[in-house]
């Protein structure tokens, strides 16, 4: 009867190691196919900001060879150089971006610390769509400006009279002014409208978001 006990406490000891061992790789699963795919949705992304960084980099090399090329007309020049720093920040945002999702993508972290990067990466990115996109508000005008005098050799400034310019210039920065003005007043509330929420997704990246959504979830399943 002793000897049954021990045979059936072995049995069970047995039991439980197989079981404690199938529930490791059953975790090890579920956290490598989450991991795959959050590391998945941010191949895209990878990917946009790569092609991002070159179409800047020739938008860039494109607006100094125009400032150069008319470096004696004034107002070329300005319009020129404006968009040339435009050019630049846009590069910057690019490549910060790349380097903020590289650091996420190719390395292993904890769970934890990977969602920390991506928050950070979604931080700055919705931020840098922010001020990157208002200027819109009036750069319009300078690039039509541009595309015309490098197409036709037509100087908008010129023909639509510098006080017209000016002036649509003008209600630009300060429809730029209002949205921001909107923006810092929305800074730091919670976004009930789903409309705005769509917003704030999509400038921050549909593929960031779904990724952070993966690593939710793992985070979740390793808390319990």
């Amino acid at each position: 009867m002793t000897m049954e006990l021990d045979e059936m406490k072995l049995a069970w000891a047995r039991m439980e190691r197989r079981q404690d061992a199938m529930d490791v790789r059953l975790r090890r699963d579920f956290h490598d196919r989450k991991l795959d795919k959050a590391r998945s949705s941010m191949r895209s992304s990878l990917l946009m900001q790569m092609i991002e960084i070159a179409a800047w980099v020739l938008f860039v090399v494109w607006v100094a060879s125009f400032w150069v090329q008319h470096r004696h007309t004034t107002h070329l020049l300005v319009i020129g150089l404006l968009l040339h720093g435009y050019g630049i920040a846009a590069i910057w945002s690019a490549a910060t971006q790349l380097f903020l999702l590289s650091r996420i993508h190719l390395f292993d972290a904890p769970v934890l610390v990977l969602q920390q990067r991506l928050a950070q990466l979604r931080r700055f990115r919705f931020c840098s769509q922010l001020l990157l996109g208002l200027p819109w508000w009036f750069l319009w005008l300078p690039v039509t400006t541009v595309g015309m005098v490098w197409l036709w050799g037509v100087d908008l400034y010129t023909v639509a009279a510098p006080g017209w310019y000016w002036a649509t210039m003008g209600v630009g920065v300060i429809g730029m002014g209002a949205c921001l003005w909107l923006a810092r007043r929305l800074a730091g509330r919670s976004i009930k409208s789903p409309t705005l929420r769509r917003l704030v997704d999509d400038m921050s990246g549909r593929s960031l978001l779904r990724a952070s959504q993966q690593l939710d979830a793992l985070a979740g399943f390793e808390r319990e």
